[in-house]
């Protein structure tokens, strides 16, 4: 959508909720990709998992969204908040792009293919980020840190979008 100054962002978040999350999870899990495990997770224990994540701590994500951010650090923040957070065992970054292209979707907001190997490189170096920055809370989901600056780099670079006025 595009608020009075014109410029596209994400305002729109209703289109999701926590069970979205759960859900998308859920088909990586099911999916041909793989899914990392430890060798002793069946794949019911794995589910459980993913469906024992609060709702509540879900929904912190959507209700504390920024909306009034430029649209480059809107994604960068909803990558921060997901994967900073690690709500799944597994495929947090892969949930995390799914449900931004679904929100950008949302928003009617078209843009051009992202580089895949920008994103791999990016989703590498987002692995490693997170491990060394002070631990995402929900209270920290959106704060700018170098996990944000990551995805941030990313977005400025690869997200331009499509002028269908």
């Amino acid at each position: 959508m595009r608020p009075a100054d014109g410029l596209p962002r994400i305002t729109e978040l209703s289109a999701l909720d926590a069970e979205d999350f759960k859900l998308r999870n859920t088909k990586f899990l099911r999916g041909n990709t793989e899914y990392e495990q430890t060798g002793n997770e069946s794949f019911e224990h794995l589910r459980h998992q993913i469906w024992a994540t609060r709702n509540g701590d879900l929904r912190c994500v959507l209700s504390r969204f920024p909306t009034k951010w430029p649209l480059e650090e809107q994604c960068a923040g909803w990558m921060h908040a997901v994967v900073g957070k690690h709500f799944f065992p597994d495929a947090n970054h892969r949930t995390a792009v799914a449900l931004l292209r679904r929100l950008l979707a949302e928003n009617s907001i078209e843009y051009t293919d992202w580089s895949l190997d920008r994103l791999r490189d990016s989703r590498k170096e987002s692995h490693v980020v997170r491990r060394e920055i002070e631990t995402v809370r929900l209270n920290t989901l959106y704060r700018k840190d170098d996990l944000y600056d990551v995805w941030w780099r990313f977005f400025d670079d690869e997200l331009r979008v499509v002028d269908t006025g």
